[in-house]
């Protein structure tokens, strides 16, 4: 099988493929929690798969993914409505989720991220701890990225986000990327870039996914499965059937300590669905995948055209 992975390839190798192919791929995921059953990998495991796949398909350089300094804030185990089991799990103290709370300013579960004010000595080069700074830093840090990935002389680069929140800041990497070049002219014209989120295309094959967003089920089970064999543990989930799955799911859909949102009875049928319990397969991720790519190629074409 042709090596398309960037940081194993020699210079021969390299040069050839952007010859023949001149285009970069950059997964950007995350490290999350993602219940007992399923890696804290998960979300760049599945889009680096996807992105090796398609270079070998449509041609192109796989760089290797993004996975440190994503935002805590949009993190599964800084959930308000799942941070009792998390810490329970991994045996670390609640107030670690707490410290960067997935919630609304009244706790309730939501996304303004009230930020915790500091109560030690003020260090001398501060980390910015709140939501806004580290979505401004992880932007920039894709952005010095795809820098590094224009300056090794690609001319297209296909961002892949594996992980819900990171389509925004990539788009917003690549526009800090582009306006940045623009400073020097010795770094020419800007790469064509193009954010391409792979959920949206497997809703496509796999109608349900509408009902909900996903989150270790057997939709992203399945999918992990395949791009990164021996790293699913079915055996891990709980065997009571009343007992919720750790980190599937969570508000407005479910809550550790009630279970689904009768709200949203009209849904239940598309939980049971998605529960990990219920049909997580490789033949099942395989198909998933299968149509993923295919897609890609779309995303290819208008990419490599302009258009």
């Amino acid at each position: 099988m042709e090596e398309v992975r960037f940081d194993r390839m020699v210079v021969p190798q390299v040069v050839a493929r952007r010859n023949a192919c001149n285009l970069a791929y950059l997964p950007v995921g995350s490290l999350e929690w993602h219940g007992d059953h399923m890696p804290f990998g998960t979300d760049y495991f599945t889009v680096t798969h996807i992105a090796e796949e398609a270079a070998r398909r449509f041609g192109g350089v796989v760089f290797p993914p993004v996975y440190y300094a994503d935002v805590r804030y949009i993190l599964q185990e800084c959930r308000v409505e799942w941070r009792k089991t998390y810490a329970r799990t991994m045996g670390v103290p609640e107030a670690f989720a707490a410290a960067f709370p997935l919630q609304n300013a009244d706790g309730s579960p939501g996304y303004e991220g009230p930020t915790q004010p500091d109560d030690g000595p003020p260090p001398k080069e501060p980390l910015d701890f709140t939501k806004a700074g580290q979505e401004a830093e992880f932007a920039r840090h894709i952005a010095r990225i795809l820098l590094e990935i224009h300056l090794y002389g690609f001319r297209h680069i296909l961002l892949l986000p594996g992980h819900g929140p990171n389509p925004a800041y990539c788009k917003r990497a690549e526009e800090v990327y582009k306006e940045n070049v623009a400073r020097r002219s010795a770094f020419g014209p800007p790469a064509r870039t193009f954010t391409w989120f792979y959920i949206e295309a497997a809703k496509e094959c796999e109608p349900m996914l509408k009902n909900h967003w996903i989150h270790a089920d057997r939709w992203e089970g399945s999918v992990t499965a395949v791009a990164a064999p021996g790293t699913v543990h079915t055996e891990f989930l709980p065997s009571d059937p009343e007992a919720l799955v750790p980190a599937y799911l969570g508000d407005p859909y479910l809550h550790e300590d009630t279970g689904y949102n009768p709200a949203l009875r009209h849904l239940w049928h598309s939980f049971d669905y998605f529960d990990p319990r219920n049909g997580t397969s490789v033949e099942y991720g395989q198909a998933q995948v299968d149509h993923v790519v295919t897609r890609v190629g779309d995303a290819l074409d208008g990419l490599m055209r302009g258009t």
